[in-house]
């Protein structure tokens, strides 16, 4: 663990319970005058112990799923709420590791700027994954 974020871990976890939404506990961080950066290191390590693993058993046995984590060409362009939605697509099975890596790079390749909810999500439609989530609020996807 980062030493310096320690006792704000520590602190953490004393003052809020396991069970506390994460966007509660960013909302004190950003008051007490961590930036976002900073806010993102505290609550990896505050969380890295709860983070369960999913398991599934083929036919080499039980492994482990990874969990993808942005790369730095991946960090400026997705949004925090489109890499949660990406991230949450895997974990209900909803996309395998393939398809998802295919989700990244279809939205790198066909969205202009930053990739937001919206973007995303057209993008999933769009690849048949989504569908209609979007209701009448669709970006234009080249």
């Amino acid at each position: 663990m980062d030493e310096r974020w320690t006792p704000v871990v520590a602190e953490l976890r004393e003052r809020f319970a396991a069970d506390t939404d994460i966007v509660e506990v960013e909302a004190y961080l950003s008051s007490q005058g961590y930036d976002r950066r900073q806010i993102g290191e505290i609550l990896s390590l505050l969380y890295r112990d709860t983070v369960s693993t999913r398991t599934w058993v083929d036919t080499a046995g039980t492994r482990n799923v990874p969990l993808r984590v942005q790369g730095p060409h991946e960090r400026g362009r997705f949004s925090a709420e489109a890499w949660g939605y990406l991230v949450l697509m895997h974990a209900s099975g909803t996309v395998n590791q393939t398809d998802f890596e295919q989700l990244v790079e279809r939205a790198l390749v066909h969205v202009d700027g930053r990739i937001g909810l919206a973007e995303i999500r057209a993008v999933a439609e769009q690849s048949g994954f989504d569908d209609g989530a979007m209701g009448g609020e669709r970006p234009l996807i080249h």
